[in-house]
């Protein structure tokens, strides 16, 4: 496959993985909002658009890199979260090494 080709599939690919990151989003914040009041509050009561800020991106952040769903008790979060983190950091491994690979074959000048 030639690397434009490459570029194109892989630039997709991370394209279906932020909506796919959107859908995690969402989901993680119903269930704190629905079953972890006190938590979401203390998040800054985030939500996809309305509420979506620096502070409540950095708490939802913190929240899955600290792991804080631990201390919640709850199976379904803590799958849920742990699944994100682990998403997160293939979309990052990813995402860098699209662009490594991208600067390390320039388009050739037509």
């Amino acid at each position: 496959m030639q690397p434009a080709g490459v570029s194109i599939s892989l630039g997709i690919t991370l394209f279906a993985m932020v909506i796919v990151w959107f859908v995690l989003i969402k989901l993680l914040f119903n269930r704190l909002e629905q079953a972890h009041q006190q938590k979401y509050e203390a998040m800054g009561r985030p939500s996809l658009f309305l509420r979506n800020n620096i502070a409540t991106g950095w708490a939802t952040l913190k929240f899955l890199v600290t792991r804080e769903h631990r201390s919640l008790n709850d199976n379904y979060l803590s799958k849920l979260s742990d699944g994100m983190l682990i998403f997160f950091i293939a979309y990052l491994v990813l995402f860098f090494g699209i662009s490594a690979w991208v600067v390390g074959h320039p388009t050739p000048a037509a």
